[in-house]
C-alpha cells in the first residue's frame, strides 16, 4: 500500500511537470537534474515498499514524500527574488522545520500504530493457550496441543536379552500449538509436535537401565532425536516392572497422521558384570497402523 502511494505520487508529480512546463517560460522540470532524481527515488521507493501495508510504513512513505516535494522545492528556487511572495530564506527554514518535527513524532507514531496488531496476536495466543485445556506437563512448562492421535500396540515383547524383557504400550503424537521452543539440549528451537512413548521394562535380574542414552527416529519425517522423561529409570531389581512415557520433540510435523515408524533405542546392563550378556541394546521398530 505504501509502495503504491509512491508510485502514484511519482506519476502524478510527472503529469504536473508536463502541465507546468508547458505554461512556464522560464524554468522546465522535464529539463532539471533535480527533478528527475527525486522522481527516480519516489519510483525506487514505491518498488520497494510495494508490499508493505503496514500502517506505520504507509505513514513514513507520505511523511517522506513531503519531505522530497520541501527538498524540491528549496532546490529550483534558485532566483534571489521572492518566491510566491515569500522570502527565499523561508524554503529552508519550513524544510528543517518539518525534519525536526518528524523526527520528534517518527517514534511515538509508529509505537502507536504497529502495537496494535501486535497485541491482538499475543491476545490471541495468550486467549488460545488459556481456552485450551489440552496439554502435556513436561520439563516443568505445559505444552499445549490443538490435536493428538494415540497408537495402542498389541505386539509382543521384545526378550532378546536374557535379563529382562522390553514392551511398547502406546504411542501417542501431539500436534503442537505454533510458536512453542522446547529443550535446553535443542537450544530453545521451535517444535511443531511432541510423540509420547509408554515403555514397559521388566527385570528378569539386577539391571540398570539407561534411559537417558535412548534416542528416536522416525525416517519419514527424516528426524531424529533424544528422549525427555520424567520416569527415574536407573535400577530394577529382579522381577520389578517400570512403565514411563518418553517424549520426543518433533520439528515438523503436518499433522499427528503424519508419522508411520519410530526407531527405539536404548542401553541395559546388569548388574553382575561378571554375566556373559552384560550389556545389551535394546532396537525397537515401532509401526504405526
Amino acid at each position: 500500500m505504501s509502495g503504491l502511494i509512491a508510485i502514484i505520487a511519482g506519476i502524478v508529480l510527472i503529469v504536473y511537470a508536463i502541465q507546468h512546463d508547458k505554461k512556464s517560460k522560464d524554468s522546465k522540470w522535464l529539463k532539471d537534474w533535480g527533478f528527475w532524481v527525486i522522481t527516480v527515488i519516489i519510483f525506487l521507493l514505491g518498488i520497494f515498499t510495494l508490499n508493505d501495508s503496514r500502517a506505520s510504513s504507509i505513514f513514513a512513505c507520505v511523511m517522506f514524500l513531503a519531505l522530497l516535494g520541501l527538498l524540491y522545492w528549496r532546490i529550483t528556487d534558485r532566483s534571489k527574488k521572492d518566491l510566491h511572495g515569500k522570502k527565499r530564506v523561508l524554503h529552508t527554514l519550513v524544510t528543517i522545520l518539518f525534519v525536526i518535527i518528524w523526527a520528534c513524532i517518527l517514534g511515538p507514531v509508529e509505537s502507536s500504530l504497529q502495537p496494535s496488531a501486535t497485541n491482538s496476536e499475543t491476545n490471541q495466543s495468550s486467549s488460545s493457550s488459556t481456552d485450551n485445556n489440552k496439554y502435556v506437563r513436561l520439563d516443568g512448562h505445559k505444552i499445549y496441543y490443538t490435536a493428538s492421535k494415540k497408537y495402542s500396540l498389541n505386539g509382543s515383547a521384545d526378550t532378546s536379552w536374557s535379563a529382562a524383557t522390553a514392551d511398547v504400550n502406546n504411542v501417542t503424537v501431539y500436534k503442537v500449538e505454533s510458536g512453542y521452543t522446547y529443550g535446553s539440549k535443542r537450544g530453545g528451537k521451535k517444535v511443531q509436535g511432541i510423540v509420547a512413548i509408554n515403555v514397559k521394562v521388566k527385570a528378569l535380574k539386577d539391571i540398570t537401565v539407561d534411559m537417558d542414552s535412548a534416542s528416536v527416529s522416525i525416517p519419514n519425517i527424516n528426524e531424529q532425536h533424544d528422549i525427555e522423561t520424567k520416569m527415574d529409570w536407573d535400577d530394577q531389581d529382579k522381577g520389578i516392572s517400570k512403565s514411563g512415557t518418553l517424549y520426543v520433540p518433533i520439528y515438523k510435523l503436518h499433522s499427528v497422521n503424519s508419522i508411520k515408524s519410530l526407531r527405539l533405542k536404548f542401553d541395559c546392563e546388569q548388574q553382575d558384570t561378571d554375566a556373559d550378556d552384560y550389556d545389551h541394546t535394546y532396537d525397537m521398530t515401532i509401526d504405526l497402523k
